[in-house]
Parts: C-alpha cells; sequence; structure tokens
C-alpha cells in the first residue's frame, strides 16, 4: 500500500497565451492596472489564460479580441519561458500576430507603439527575450 503524500503534488502550470502583434514598425501594448495584483503598473502585450480544450493560438487571438477589440492573425510562435504568477506557476507562450485589420483601432488601455520607444524597464522581465527580438528584427535601437 502506498501512503498518501499530502502536499507532495506539483502544482498544475496555468499557459498563458500572448500576442506580440506587429505592424509597420508598431506593435500594440497596453499599461496594467496599478491595482493588478501581478505586474501593476507595467506594460504588456495582450494575452491570458488558455482555456481548457483551448490552443494556445486560439486563446492568442480570443484575448486580443476581448482585450483590445482587434482580430489578429498568428503568424508563429515566438518565445516560450516558464514564470511565477501570484496564482503559481505559469508556462508563458509568445506568439508572433498581425493585425487581421490595419485600419482596426484597438481598446483602451492598448495602443501601437514604435518599437524603438518601448523600454524594457517598463515590462515584466518575462518579456525581455521579446523585446530584444522586436529590437532586432523591428527597427527598435
Amino acid at each position: 500500500m502506498t501512503p498518501l503524500m499530502t502536499g507532495s503534488r506539483c502544482p498544475t502550470r496555468t499557459q498563458i497565451a500572448v500576442a506580440v502583434i506587429v505592424a509597420d514598425g508598431r506593435v500594440l501594448v497596453g499599461r496594467r492596472s496599478d491595482a493588478s495584483v501581478d505586474a501593476p503598473g507595467l506594460h504588456e502585450f495582450p494575452g491570458g489564460k488558455v482555456e481548457p480544450g483551448e490552443v494556445p493560438e486560439s486563446a492568442a487571438v480570443r484575448e486580443c479580441r476581448e482585450e483590445a477589440g482587434l482580430a489578429i492573425r498568428v503568424r508563429r510562435r515566438l518565445d516560450a519561458i516558464r514564470a511565477e504568477s501570484s496564482t503559481g506557476p505559469i508556462d508563458v507562450l509568445f506568439f508572433v500576430a498581425e493585425p487581421a485589420d490595419t485600419a482596426e483601432v484597438p481598446r483602451p488601455p492598448f495602443e501601437w507603439r514604435r518599437v524603438a520607444a518601448l523600454e524594457p524597464g517598463t515590462f515584466p522581465s518575462a518579456n525581455a527575450g521579446v523585446l530584444d527580438w522586436l529590437r532586432r528584427h523591428h527597427g527598435g535601437s
């Protein structure tokens, strides 16, 4: 008989899908509320939790529509990192995307920003690799 190992279970990792939407040297960025539990006041790309039965790419599309009001097309996976949030361990999956309609205007707090104007210190540390990629491939200095 195997004894119960109370408290020894590995916590379930939550998947977070994030859309890095790039168009004409600009990227879609929002600012988290100062009241946010995780990364208050920092900038972010649209994204959120992958729901049960949902593929991460679809979650990125859904989250962008819900948060920023934009329809997007996911092109490819850019990066994946492991991190900790206030609710436990997370896997953050970053996807390169483009707007389905470049005339669509994002809902606040999201707005288009020039890649060169992004400041790494204003984003959560989990975004460091993405910011570096944006600078190297989309005109940032």
